[in-house]
């Protein structure tokens, strides 16, 4: 598990996956993702046996004050490598509680997240990929120092630790204080 600025990141377990099924398949997150389909209950049943056994991606349930709100991810870039070895990552987040979303607590679980890959592992950087429609993923994604570094359809981001670190100290701050409605 892992915790920091009001949030809790435990690791998904079987009985989440009818919730994150709900939230993934929902219109406000799927159009946002890469992959827009409709997930099943056995294709959410077979993500999570692969995921059990595969040591390149590590899925968490995001909570705040005891209820589960969203999702959080990271797997590493490139193929062969493990968590635990990986210099790069590629993180993954939806807050599914729709109480929560567009809120500045959408930044803790990304915070906490980020502190423990570059605290704990061997991460250098972070790579992600957002729909160029996706304006407020981009927004939120420069917010945290990302730098686009290839824009077409998909636009590529990078981020490394000392821009993380330069560009949160106000939400660090923010998010430090007393919790937050919602």
């Amino acid at each position: 598990m892992i915790t920091g600025f009001q949030v809790t990141l435990r690791p998904v377990a079987q009985n989440d996956l009818s919730q994150l099924r709900e939230w993934r398949n929902s219109e406000s997150v799927r159009q946002q993702m890469l992959s827009t389909d409709v997930i099943s209950e056995e294709q959410q049943y077979a993500w999570f046996k692969k995921i059990q056994r595969d040591d390149s991606q590590q899925h968490w349930v995001v909570e705040y004050k005891g209820q589960a709100i969203g999702a959080t991810n990271i797997k590493v870039r490139f193929h062969g490598d493990s968590l635990t070895t990986a210099k790069t990552l590629e993180p993954g987040l939806y807050i599914g509680h729709p109480g929560y979303q567009g809120n500045i607590l959408a930044f803790a679980p990304t915070l906490a997240l980020y502190d423990y890959c570059f605290r704990d592992l061997p991460v250098e950087s972070f790579f992600a990929v957002v729909k160029a429609e996706n304006k407020a993923a981009l927004k939120y994604n420069q917010q945290l120092g990302y730098q686009v570094v290839n824009q077409a359809e998909l636009i590529d981001l990078r981020l490394q630790k000392e821009e993380f670190e330069r560009h949160t100290g106000l939400i660090r701050r923010l998010l430090s204080r007393s919790p937050r409605k919602g």
